[in-house]
């Protein structure tokens, strides 16, 4: 019998950096997925990513099981999210194999117990909740809770540079550059925190063309004041990154002509970096359940 998890992706982060002297993020979650398989009893036995195995172990040590069991059980993961962009593909790999775990062992944790499990592995993304927080991506706690969005969409920019998440954080004087921003941090997660209750795209995106902008002093994002300008032009809410990736994102809403944009940025120079362009809606975070997945596969 096969068991299945499923975890979306993220384009980067809405808005990330230092308060009160620790590091959080806010991410938010696409419609991209990374989907694990379990099967028991296979005459060959597929070991899967080593994060995604250890992933497995984790549970099974949650609820007291012996972790020898997991030799037995082979591991599928088929992903449609981009490697070493800021697209949270390891975190999607460990939250749906840890899905799948519980699925398997008919157990069930929350979104909170899944992040603390994650954060055993590897510094995590707050998609693994089905709300949006403010988060510690070091410590999975959660500062607060935020509101939702609805109607939304982004138009992706995605360059064939990779980027590695603890190549970032070993930068010397990370913490200092980032603390060099914490006022305008702070502002960003307030303007992030009344636009996610408002449901108001302006504040949101307001928010992450901060955020953004700070963190040219981390990692400079080629194009990305040109971006903004171009987002502003067309009527978009603002322009989010990956903070300790190469993505960029530009927001809209869901009824806005995403097609004339990724015609105008295609023809522009930024083309020759950002080589894919292409639109992904926002969803809410969570892992899920296979039929959960097909569902919003056949939504549009």
């Amino acid at each position: 019998m096969k068991f299945y998890g499923v975890c979306p992706a993220s384009c980067g982060e809405f808005v990330q950096g230092f308060l009160d002297n620790e590091e959080y993020l806010s991410s938010y979650a696409i419609n991209l997925f990374s989907v694990a398989t379990l099967e028991e009893g296979k005459e060959i036995i597929q070991k899967g990513p080593k994060k995604s195995r250890r992933a497995m172990e984790l549970v099974f040590e949650k609820f007291g099981l012996p972790v020898d069991e997991t030799k037995n059980i082979s591991l599928n993961i088929k992903s449609q999210i981009p490697v070493g962009k800021g697209m949270a593909s390891s975190t999607a790999d460990i939250g749906a194999t840890i899905k799948a775990t519980l699925s398997m062992l008919n157990k069930t944790l929350t979104g909170e117990e899944i992040s603390k499990l994650a954060v055993k592995i590897e510094a995590t993304d707050s998609l693994l909740l089905n709300q949006h927080s403010i988060f510690n991506p070091l410590t999975a706690d959660i500062k607060k809770y935020l509101g939702g969005i609805n109607d939304a969409k982004v138009v992706i920019l995605e360059p064939s540079d990779i980027l590695d998440t603890k190549s970032i954080r070993m930068t010397p004087n990370y913490k200092m550059y980032k603390m060099q921003n914490k006022e305008i941090i702070k502002k960003s997660f307030e303007l992030l925190d009344e636009g996610l209750a408002k449901n108001d795209l302006n504040l949101i995106g307001k928010a992450c063309t901060y955020s953004g902008l700070a963190n040219e002093n981390i990692h400079k994002k080629p194009f990305l004041e040109k971006i903004i300008d171009i987002s502003d032009k067309y009527g978009c809410y603002g322009v989010n990154i990956a903070h300790s990736g190469t993505v960029i994102g530009i927001l809209m809403h869901r009824e806005m002509d995403d097609i004339r944009l990724i015609e105008y940025l295609r023809e522009d120079e930024m083309s020759k970096y950002y080589k894919k362009i292409y639109t992904s809606d926002i969803i809410d975070g969570k892992v899920r359940e296979e039929e959960e997945w097909n569902i919003l596969k056949t939504q549009k």
